[in-house]
């Protein structure tokens, strides 16, 4: 009986005052909503970075075969991204207020998972990647330079990379991870409450 409830029917069931359920669908909706846009904004982002690569590499046509690897391996995570962010597209329209609350909740859970997956393995993976093919894109160019501007150039290179994985990137993942945390312990919790309802009832 309980799984065949939609979620707004277990909240009419439980002593929650109507600003708190309003409140937490409006923060569901708020997540769903702030994940789609992010994963939108993101395909733009990288499809434009994808074909200003292809063509810095027509317009400048490298030489050497390392230029070219990197060029690759620049574009290669840029997809692989592409790719894991899109699959979380059905999950995020698939969560709806109408849901049974064990789907609604499971399906909160999945989002999780996957956005722990992309947050950790598949970043690991796009910076890796993205590093290796700068780096060996830079190659060719520095070369060419004074040692001392050679080396400056990478370094202002691996100072960027940096700020990125030990700084922003923890954040990023920090701020999410509380967030749809908190968005399922409430679910949970109203989830619980009917279950004590059930049993008192039975």
């Amino acid at each position: 009986m309980e799984n065949k409830l939609n979620l707004k029917e277990l909240w009419n069931t439980q002593p929650v005052p109507d600003a708190d359920k309003s409140d937490l669908l409006k923060k569901v909706e708020k997540h769903k909503a702030a994940g789609l846009k992010k994963i939108f904004l993101l395909n733009g982002l990288l499809f434009a970075t994808i074909v200003f690569v292809v063509l810095i590499w027509i317009y400048f046509k490298p030489q050497l075969l390392t230029t070219k690897i990197g060029i690759v391996l620049s574009i290669l995570p840029m997809i692989i991204a592409l790719v894991f962010q899109n699959r979380m597209i059905p999950l995020y329209k698939k969560t709806d207020e109408n849901q049974s609350n064990a789907d609604y909740l499971e399906n909160l859970v999945k989002i999780k998972n996957k956005e722990s997956t992309i947050q950790t393995t598949i970043m690991n993976v796009y910076f890796i990647l993205l590093s290796a093919g700068i780096g060996l894109y830079m190659y060719e160019y520095t070369a060419l330079m004074p040692l001392v501007w050679g080396i400056f150039s990478y370094s202002i290179v691996v100072l960027w990379f940096g700020f990125n994985w030990f700084v922003l990137r923890p954040k990023v993942i920090k701020k999410k991870r509380h967030k749809i945390d908190s968005l399922i312990g409430q679910l949970e919790k109203i989830k619980s409450g009917l279950s004590d309802v059930v049993s008192e009832d039975i």
